[in-house]
């Protein structure tokens, strides 16, 4: 009887302990589930803008920083500023945004490349620019600091220019407040010349920018000119080299390009003409008070042909003293040159800069007379010694 007791006994103590510990491993699943479920919320909740925002973007990580230069940011830190409300700019390459980095305290501006699928796959878009810039060290040429990149994308970080692209400093919104003196204007054009005889002429291969425009020129803190977006620009590694489509931005291309797809210099030297002609007129190379199917070279011809060249230079800087409208001139007659619709009669940047420091001003450029030397500028336009003259 007892050992039947004992059994009973020990059997029902198995049963409660089998029925504790099944109860206790459910408890722990359960347990187990809802503290990840939690935890899960908990990191969905805080990490869903990233979440969503690389959805949208159709990015991936990993994310890496390649820096060219010491630099005190973070991939991360880059991320972050990539938002609609810091967008500054739109080019043939890319959307630029501007990103301010609080600890330490830098602002520089990213380009986040346009990439099509076969970009993606072949990679060759983002090395012919990540390596041409890498190389190029001229002090009127944007510096590239790095860039960030994933296997989708790619974005290029450059120093920042706080006072934006040429075009808008001269047909935007505050056209009135930078480039108000001829003196900043000519400075401008010596700084493009420099960078593109840089280009051109010290670089080995030699390097055909191919998209020279005023919104593709940067300017710094003192209103020199950085050349920037290098996205079409190729190495000239032998002459005669010809492309299958035309690069380049309407207005600015040169007239035998569209046909012969030949890249050489003078494709540059005529597109930056029409940046010269943009600067001494303060239109733009497809101006809406221009004729139907005219553009800037097209129309300073016919004032040339009219002998009204004058009327063409911007009244907001010739009208200043009648210095400022020879030099003008001056200028001018190497823009005609820059333009010319033979390639061979246009000129070399080594010799544009040669032709430019003959223009270069000898004298401020704001006459401070009470205005009487401008009331008296219809009179004396320009001094007859002047080689200006002759396009008069």
């Amino acid at each position: 009887m007892a050992v039947t007791s004992h059994r009973r006994s020990s059997h029902v103590r198995h049963i409660i302990i089998g029925f504790v510990a099944g109860i206790s491993v459910i408890l722990a699943f359960g347990a187990a589930y809802f503290g990840g479920r939690c935890l899960y919320n908990r990191w969905h909740l805080y990490n869903n803008f990233f979440y969503d925002w690389f959805k949208q973007n159709n990015e991936d990580w990993p994310w890496r920083l390649v820096a060219f230069q010491r630099i005190s940011f973070t991939s991360s830190e880059i991320l972050t500023c990539m938002k609609e409300s810091n967008v500054i700019g739109m080019g043939s390459t890319g959307i630029v945004y501007k990103a301010e980095i609080h600890r330490p305290h830098v602002t520089v501006a990213v380009k986040k490349l346009w990439r099509s699928r076969t970009d993606i796959e072949d990679g060759n878009d983002v090395l012919r620019e990540v390596e041409l810039l890498g190389r190029l060290r001229h002090r009127n040429i944007v510096r590239l600091l790095g860039y960030v990149h994933n296997e989708r994308n790619v974005m290029m970080v450059y120093e920042y220019m706080p006072n934006g692209n040429l075009g808008t400093a001269l047909h935007g919104e505050e056209s009135a407040r930078l480039l108000v003196d001829w003196v900043s204007r000519y400075n401008i054009a010596l700084g493009v010349a420099q960078g593109l005889n840089y280009l051109h002429h010290d670089c080995h291969p030699p390097v055909i920018h191919r998209d020279i425009k005023s919104n593709n020129i940067l300017l710094d803190a003192n209103l020199e000119a950085r050349i920037a977006d290098f996205g079409l620009a190729r190495m000239m590694i032998q002459k005669n080299e010809t492309v299958s489509m035309v690069a380049g931005s309407y207005g600015y291309i040169a007239p035998e390009y569209g046909y012969t797809l030949k890249v050489d210099e003078k494709i540059d030297i005529y597109s930056y003409g029409v940046v010269l002609l943009e600067l001494l007129t303060g239109k733009m190379p497809l101006d809406p008070s221009f004729e139907e199917s005219i553009d800037i070279v097209e129309w300073i011809r016919k004032k040339k042909s009219n002998k009204s060249l004058l009327e063409a230079l911007d009244p907001a800087i010739a009208s200043q003293c009648k210095h400022v409208q020879e030099e003008m001139l001056l200028v001018l007659r190497i823009a005609l040159l820059c333009t010319a619709k033979l390639p061979k009669e246009r000129p070399h940047m080594r010799d544009i800069i040669t032709m430019l420091g003959e223009a270069k001003p000898r004298r401020k450029s704001v006459c401070h007379n009470g205005g009487q030397e401008s009331s008296s500028m219809e009179k004396c336009i320009v001094l007859t010694t002047s080689p200006a003259i002759s396009l008069l």
